[in-house]
């Protein structure tokens, strides 16, 4: 972490006797999120703070202990979760990772694709706007809230949007994020009640963080994740 975002001796000194709370002031927001981020996603408390104003905080982030590692059925990626989720078979019969929370109602479904099935070879940017405007038509009483943004992502490239939904009379929001590496561009899928949803984003936000590609040398590519029984999930949506 010292290397990639600049952090010196002395700096990385007073971090660790505890006498500052500044670990680097930024010049840009994107650079500040990046930084805060890759704490998140170690399990670490940080925030941006912009004149005096906190612009990320990081008040709901999970510490590695409560929070375990799923695999892809492929072996092709893996995500950390919380340690009270569990692993789903039907929420999606394309998705490698599936998992959520029935007490919560918050769910994950990560579905890949090939690039060489499309036509042509669209960007990341420009398959995630599909991918949100395409769960929109399918949705019921569904609208794009948030369009495609670019996501800060290691190994690949990354965009997310936002969509709001009807399920079962019950509103839901989705969090919706693209994330592109060699011959694949994976989707993630996360989505909860709306009631609840700006309480679970940072959650989201630090699921997506640890996202990362699983290449030969880490998992044979025969790893799949338990199979664990689940009841009929209240809030599915059969996402293409």
């Amino acid at each position: 972490m010292a290397e990639k975002f600049g952090l010196d001796f002395t700096r990385i000194k007073k971090l660790l006797n505890g006498k500052s709370t500044v670990v680097k002031v930024c010049d840009q927001v994107a650079e500040g999120e990046k930084l805060v981020r890759a704490f998140w996603a170690a399990g670490w408390c940080a925030e941006i703070r912009c004149t005096d104003k906190t612009v990320l905080e990081s008040t709901a982030v999970r510490s590695p202990s409560t929070t375990v590692r799923l695999n892809a059925t492929d072996g092709s990626c893996s995500v950390h979760v919380p340690n009270d989720w569990q692993v789903f078979d039907d929420l999606n019969q394309r998705a490698v990772l599936q998992a959520g929370s029935l007490d919560k109602n918050e769910f994950l479904v990560v579905l890949p694709q090939r690039v060489e099935d499309f036509p042509s070879a669209p960007t990341v940017e420009e398959y995630c706007q599909a991918q949100l405007s395409q769960c929109a038509a399918q949705l019921y009483l569904a609208s794009v809230s948030s369009p495609a943004k670019q996501l800060q992502v290691d190994g690949g490239t990354g965009f997310f949007g936002e969509l709001l939904a009807e399920v079962d009379t019950v509103p839901v929001q989705y969090l919706v994020a693209c994330i592109g590496g060699g011959e694949k561009i994976y989707t993630l899928f996360l989505w909860s009640e709306q009631s609840v949803f700006s309480e679970r984003k940072h959650e989201f936000d630090q699921l997506i963080s640890s996202f990362s590609f699983i290449t030969e040398a880490d998992s044979p590519k025969t790893a799949k994740n338990p199979e664990i029984a689940a009841d009929d999930v209240p809030s599915r949506v059969a996402l293409a």
